[in-house]
């Protein structure tokens, strides 16, 4: 592995501090946009099982949510690019959220969830524009200590959601966290009016595939795209893709779903904050990513000998650290050295 560092800043636009009061605004939307899309995600692949899918079909239905951001994001990213503007995005994540939510109540069969979970996948592009016009808040050399707290609002959000979806479907019926999400999104769509964003002068840009080539150019973009690559298959794989289906294997109830998913979030908000504040600045970029990829594959690997829910409650834990050691450090390598009109494509990348 080459050696990683904290990126110097070149080619940066000046930088003006937004108005008082925008971080926080931005944070509850942010949390109103991670509750959406996580609601129902700690019951929804059982929920597949119990309308008839098999685990192949759950496979299809958490994969499709992947596929939608592999074809889209990146267009995503350059359109956002293009026009100068990342509000209309944040607009457009939420209303696709509600329209996904709709579409698995509507679902006759699992085939249908197929794709309700690809346009959850169009919502989550909407991220990119989310990161990007966060980091607006802060001066570039802080890019990384603004994914930390980004990231840490992001996990505390799906943590929560996580545990009062699996709590409703308890309580009130497989559809209830569905109900929620679509509610929640509504909410979000409305609130996006009191998100701050300069206004920008628009200007002529590459054409896209120029575009990509110029921002490929950058080495810590590639490696912490291919590196988080890795990362979201082991996170997408287990925690929100058969290690529910295994807890219910195992004896676990929908509430214990979504306090499995609650464990695992509380420890990746946790270790998000810490990461570009602690962490990072202590070992290094590089080891902290390896100490990250480390705790995630060790927690993975012991899995299949696990039943007893308590055993898989640590696993998840220990992986839930790992990764959000990880994610903070490599969003901000991945824009830190590039300027505003390039940073959504890379982050589509």
């Amino acid at each position: 592995m080459s050696k990683i560092s904290e990126p110097s800043i070149s080619k940066q636009e000046p930088w003006e501090a937004p108005p008082k009061g925008t971080r926080t605004a931005f944070f509850l939307i942010t949390s109103l946009y991670w509750i959406t899309l996580y609601l129902y995600v700690p019951v929804m692949s059982p929920y597949v099982e119990y309308k008839g899918g098999s685990l192949e079909m759950v496979g299809l239905v958490v994969s499709a949510y992947g596929l939608a951001q592999l074809l889209l994001r990146m267009p995503v990213g350059l359109w956002s690019d293009r026009l100068g503007r990342r509000k209309p995005f944040l607009v457009l994540g939420f209303v696709a959220s509600v329209v996904s939510s709709i579409g698995f109540i509507l679902s006759p069969d699992p085939w249908w969830m197929v794709g309700a979970r690809f346009i959850t996948g169009i919502s989550a592009c909407a991220w990119v524009a989310f990161t990007v016009l966060f980091a607006s808040y802060f001066p570039p050399r802080d890019t990384t200590r603004a994914m930390s707290y980004i990231s840490f609002c992001t996990t505390l959000s799906v943590m929560g959601s996580s545990y009062v979806g699996g709590l409703l479907a308890e309580q009130y019926g497989w559809l209830a966290p569905f109900w929620a999400s679509a509610g929640v999104g509504v909410l979000g769509v409305l609130g996006v009016a009191w998100v701050y964003e300069k206004s920008h002068v628009r200007v002529p840009l590459q054409p896209p595939l120029e575009r990509i080539r110029s921002v490929v150019q950058y080495r810590e973009l590639v490696f912490a795209s291919l590196v988080s690559a890795l990362g979201q298959y082991n996170t997408f794989a287990t925690l929100f893709g058969f290690v529910p289906t295994y807890a219910v294997g195992i004896g676990a109830n929908k509430a214990q779903l979504g306090t499995m998913s609650m464990l695992s979030m509380l420890a990746s908000a946790a270790a998000t904050l810490l990461a570009g504040t602690v962490v990072a600045p202590r070992l290094g970029a590089r080891r902290t990513v390896v100490l990250s990829y480390l705790m995630m594959a060790g927690s993975t690997a012991i899995l299949p000998w696990i039943q007893d829910m308590g055993l898989l409650y640590v696993t998840q834990t220990v992986s839930g650290f790992g990764r959000g050691m990880a994610y903070p450090i490599l969003m901000g390598l991945a824009i830190a050295r590039l300027p505003d009109s390039e940073k959504a494509t890379a982050m589509g990348l």
